[in-house]
């Protein structure tokens, strides 16, 4: 009986020993619609998890989803290191100080929303010199659409996109550029909204390419891992894994809102 037992005991010790030697990252994390949906009751799903799940795959641990939590409580714990990852993150010079970020993808260029019945065609840069333009403080936009947007008639800073929206509504402003994913979210969500609004023509992905990122807290306590973090992400890049998880364009996605959407439009 005694054989039997050490045969067993030797069979799977080395499983539990490599269980319990894998390192476990937490993934910190808030709904995001159409990239990670995180609902009462339900484990997190969407192309953002299958991402993060084939990253820790290839780089050898285990992922860990946090509760539900609001991005600036994450990139909070990410300077404590009470969370390891983020993902989908823009840069910026201050959370490169407690962030490693790790580009993995282009981002979606933000939008200009003009009302419904304006019949300006804006397609030039030059032409939003006229416009009064609203933006989100504290967004993070690329500095060089920023001064193009400074060049307007008149910038006006709101404290979130509901705000530009409804501003845009009463006149109070001629255009909202905003990021295109939330700014879509918002309009979905509120009925109120629904057809209010057009995109413009105008394309800012043409003034720099930007890059999302995953982010890995420098308080970490996993940092011997960020090179296979690197090299896994490189290789999801190389075999277009990334690109066929996140192979959607949000304008083409679902119903938008938009004028000119309506499904009687499209016929």
């Amino acid at each position: 009986m005694n054989k039997i037992l050490c045969c067993v005991l030797l069979l799977i010790l080395p499983r539990i020993t490599a269980a319990a030697e894998t390192p476990v990252l937490t993934w910190c994390l808030d709904h995001f619609s159409r990239f990670h949906a995180y609902e009462t009751g339900k484990a997190p799903y969407g192309p953002s998890v299958d991402l993060m799940q084939e990253l820790a795959k290839r780089a050898g641990f285990r992922l860990q989803f946090s509760p539900k939590t609001p991005s600036a409580r994450c990139l909070r714990q990410m300077q404590t290191g009470e969370a390891d990852l983020m993902s989908n993150l823009n840069f910026t010079e201050e959370r490169a100080e407690f962030i490693y970020l790790m580009p993995y993808n282009e981002r979606i260029p933000e939008s200009l929303y003009l009302k419904a019945g304006d019949h300006r065609q804006i397609r030039q840069f030059n032409q939003l010199e006229s416009l009064t333009l609203a933006t989100v403080r504290n967004y993070t936009y690329h500095p060089s659409l920023m001064q193009l947007i400074k060049s307007s008639k008149r910038h006006v800073e709101i404290d979130s996109i509901e705000t530009g929206f409804e501003m845009l509504l009463r006149d109070r402003v001629d255009g909202l550029i905003v990021p295109t994913q939330s700014s879509l979210d918002v309009i979905a969500d509120r009925p109120e909204l629904h057809y209010q609004f057009k995109k413009a023509h105008v394309d800012f992905s043409v003034v720099e390419k930007r890059f999302i990122n995953i982010g890995l807290s420098k308080k970490s306590q996993h940092l011997a891992l960020k090179g296979r973090i690197e090299k896994a992400i490189e290789s999801m890049i190389k075999d277009g894994t990334v690109k066929k998880l996140y192979a959607f364009d949000p304008l083409k996605h679902g119903p938008t809102y938009l004028a000119g959407s309506q499904p009687e439009q499209q016929k």
